[in-house]
């Protein structure tokens, strides 16, 4: 199995500097990423999501920079993994999945969760079952939801869903 690999955006600064005609031009630019999933991570996260939203007749997802700009801060907060374990957001106003392993790991890791909800008569997301056992698949299918993001660090990965 492959080592997930962390991708480290932050802002960069490029400075390209010259003479010209007896004087000095600089020239500055500046971009930044929203979150540490990479590009293929976020395609990755959006297409198996949405492997698992057409089998349960869900509408498609579609990535949302504002929402993995604020999964991104999540991940990045020490709380969220204070005391050895995952923690979610407590102002984040909408659905969350959190995992331990990297983000191209952490979608088949929720999605694996389809045989518990399958066999849970009741599908009730305010049961015990839909807390320890099923809830992050019942997030990835929800229909309300349209969009996602992700952010990532060593050791967790968060994904947010929003209508």
């Amino acid at each position: 199995m492959n080592k997930p690999t962390w991708v480290r955006h932050q802002a960069v600064a490029v400075i390209t500097a010259g003479l010209m005609a007896g004087g000095a031009m600089l020239a500055t630019s500046a971009s930044a990423a929203v979150s540490d999933v990479s590009a293929a991570d976020q395609q990755t996260i959006v297409n198996e999501t949405n492997k698992v939203r057409a089998e349960a007749k869900a509408p498609p997802l579609t990535w949302d920079d504002s929402i993995a700009k604020d999964a991104q801060a999540w991940a990045d907060n020490p709380d969220s993994t204070s005391g050895g374990s995952l923690k979610h957001s407590p102002s984040f106003n909408g659905a969350e999945n959190m995992s331990s392993v990297g983000p191209a790991g952490a979608t088949a890791q929720w999605a694996a969760e389809k045989s518990k909800y399958d066999a849970d008569p009741s599908k009730d997301p305010n049961s015990e079952a839909y807390k320890t056992q099923w809830g992050h698949y019942w997030n990835m299918i929800q229909s309300r939801f349209t969009k996602i993001g992700c952010g990532a660090r060593e050791g967790v990965t968060v994904c947010q869903y929003k209508p």
